[in-house]
């Protein structure tokens, strides 16, 4: 799991929205969106239900989300100096 996907995968479901997570990361939409179908590939199943303007956290998404948003967090702090 490579720790961008992660990124991504927090931004997208802070904005339920793809284009603007991926705004928010300056990566493109399909840049990002291709991250997040290799996460979901890596964690055995659909983390959104993708919509045309916004999306939703699947069960999995749901289920996840804390554990990958510490995740994120504890890499930070470990790269902190100090």
């Amino acid at each position: 799991m490579e720790m961008h996907h992660v990124i991504y995968f927090l931004a997208v479901a802070e904005h339920l929205n793809f284009t603007k997570a991926a705004e928010r990361c300056n990566v493109s939409q399909p840049a990002l969106s291709r991250a997040v179908q290799q996460l979901e590939a890596e964690l055995g199943g659909p983390l959104f239900h993708r919509e045309r303007a916004n999306s939703h956290l699947t069960e999995l998404g749901r289920m996840l989300q804390p554990h990958l948003l510490e995740m994120h967090e504890k890499s930070l702090s470990a790269k902190a100096p100090g």
